[in-house]
């Protein structure tokens, strides 16, 4: 006999075999003791979560010897050949390869005739989403108006494809995605059935990498199986499924924690050498992270729900001790950027690279009610969690405001802060800031802003439009114009389905509607366009950090001799 894998070997035969459907399950088995069975069904959800054969085992409930029974024997006549397949009153269609008008036709004589024995007849129609729209129009009668004794399944991953009018005359049932813990626990199960050594963190990763599908992973098993020796080790699952190892993620960080670039280097070259997918090893680092942040929450790590495992989790603590909430949250949004970015480049190895030194010199969360309470007290943090004390002058005086901008304007552009109230006991007036305009803010003033967003989400509109220039703006418009050089980029962004993405991003940024006009300039206009781009007002400086620059006695010489002037 032919081996038979895991995946048909295990699969379900009675509904109390079925794994994470429970609200699916009993629903079904109380319609059959209340004889309240439907005449059509819709199953419903991603691949691998039992929807085809939930179908079977209602099937096999219903046509049993000693049904309809939600317990089916499995041991009649009947059981046995909807087990296998050869049942003349259970019949499977697949939807994909037989959609056409044709087929629904030939099934509809079919549903005609009477049963071979069985109290019901059952057609079972996977992925019937794939069905032609004439096909499902020639369905729709048999549907409202079955014979008797005749009952539809259909199975579907998009059910979004099939007709409303097919869903009006249907049962519908959502099937979930499996939980982590519910596939470890089947897996270990199966595993001890079949008398295989293995280590719960090796099964880990398999429930892990299945992504809520029992299937999938029942076809990971029996892959890492074949290739292991003796016992199911973490090591050669992470071989075999293409995972970096955790040893590797632990380097990179106590070399972020360190600022040692070189380490950083080194390991992307190691992942390079050993045939790693970048992007794998991206996503795996975003889980690493997202391990290390929960892992500094008290009472989180403990709760099974969130998908933690407790071993990696202590191997950890050490390492997440060194950062804060805000530093993790802080590198998981550099690396989230990259993973966005990489499939896009067309030099990912130096994407990653740059993406690491990113963290190696990213400096520590500070909050801006540390910095005040620390200015208070003539002191400046270096970190979340200490501070040198430092002689720090008076700053009332505006002279000596020039360290605190030099400290905020050197710090990493990435630093996100918790702004807080000013303590009462601060003199405000020390703080020589500018004010927020109170009218309604020029869009244009924003734009660049705008298009740094929409590089980050819709790369190729970002770019295209980036291109343009602004030739006016006012509180609730924005004119636009590209050149005649940009005439492929003009006719991208101004497509109907892009240039209503970009019109709805830019009301949701502005937080208003903002007529948004887009024109292609000719060569003379172009000429025009950039006397007056040359001839713009130079950028606003505040008044205070103008007389400061001015003041300065370097700045000062350099104006002398260069007969120049502070920009």
């Amino acid at each position: 006999m032919s081996y038979l894998v895991f995946a048909r070997k295990w699969r379900p035969l009675t509904f109390d075999d079925v794994v994470g459907q429970d609200h699916i399950i009993n629903t079904l088995k109380r319609a059959i003791s209340k004889n309240r069975v439907a005449h059509a069904y819709i199953f419903t959800g991603t691949r691998g979560i039992g929807k085809t054969t939930t179908a079977r085992i209602l099937a096999r409930a219903l046509n049993c010897d000693n049904g309809p029974t939600p317990d089916p024997c499995g041991t009649c006549a009947s059981c046995k050949n909807v087990t296998s397949g050869s049942s003349f009153d259970v019949i499977e269609i697949d939807g994909a390869s037989n959609s056409s008008v044709d087929d629904i036709r030939e099934l509809r004589e079919n549903v005609g005739y009477t049963s071979m024995g069985g109290k019901y007849r059952i057609f079972i129609i996977d992925e019937v989403h794939m069905l032609s729209k004439s096909a499902f129009n020639a369905l729709l009668k048999t549907l409202e108006e079955p014979p008797k004794n005749v009952i539809f399944i259909f199975a579907t991953t998009e059910p979004q494809k099939v007709p409303e009018t097919i869903h009006s005359r249907c049962q519908r049932y959502d099937f979930r995605r499996i939980s982590t813990e519910q596939i470890l626990a089947q897996l270990e199960k199966i595993c001890k059935k079949e008398e295989i050594a293995y280590e719960k963190s090796g099964l880990q990763l398999i429930a892990r990498r299945a992504d809520g599908s029992m299937r999938d992973s029942l076809s990971l098993l029996d892959q890492v199986f074949s290739f292991c020796q003796d016992t199911i080790s973490e090591n050669e699952v992470r071989s075999v499924l293409g995972l970096v190892e955790t040893e590797t993620y632990n380097s990179i960080l106590q070399a972020i924690a360190e600022n040692s670039p070189l380490p950083v280097l080194n390991a992307v070259e190691d992942i390079q050498s050993r045939g790693f997918d970048l992007l794998e090893f991206i996503v795996g680092f975003q889980e690493y992270l997202r391990t290390l942040l929960f892992s500094r929450l008290p009472g989180i790590a403990e709760n099974q729900r969130l998908d933690l495992s407790v071993d990696t989790i202590k191997q950890q603590t050490d390492l997440a001790s060194r950062f804060s909430e805000g530093d993790i949250l802080r590198m998981n949004e550099i690396i989230r950027r990259a993973e966005s970015e990489l499939r896009w480049s067309s030099f990912p190895r130096f994407l990653i690279e740059t993406a690491l030194l990113k963290l190696v010199y990213l400096d520590s969360s500070v909050s801006v009610e540390q910095i005040l309470t620390t200015l208070k007290k003539g002191r400046i943090p270096d970190s979340p969690d200490t501070a040198k004390e430092t002689n720090y002058p008076d700053i009332k005086k505006k002279s000596d405001k020039q360290p605190l901008t030099e400290s905020l304007n050197n710090r990493n552009t990435e630093t996100e802060s918790t702004v807080t109230s000013i303590p009462s006991d601060i003199d405000s007036s020390s703080f020589d800031v500018p004010q927020e305009p109170s009218g309604p803010i020029d869009p244009g003033a924003k734009w660049p802003a705008f298009i740094e967003l929409l590089i980050e989400e819709r790369p190729n509109l970002g770019t295209f439009l980036s291109l343009s220039h602004i030739a006016e703006s006012t509180e609730n418009s924005i004119d636009l114009r590209f050149g005649n050089q940009f005439q492929f980029q003009f006719a991208e962004v101004t497509k109907k389905n892009n240039r209503d993405i970009i019109q709805k991003k830019l009301d949701t940024f502005a937080g208003r509607h903002i007529d948004l006009h887009i024109v292609i300039e000719k060569k003379d206009q172009e000429k025009k366009e950039d006397k007056k781009q040359a001839a713009k007002v130079k950028p606003h400086i505040h008044p205070s950090l103008e007389e400061d620059m001015a003041n300065e006695p370097i700045i000062k010489d350099v104006i002398n001799i260069f007969d120049g002037e502070v920009l």
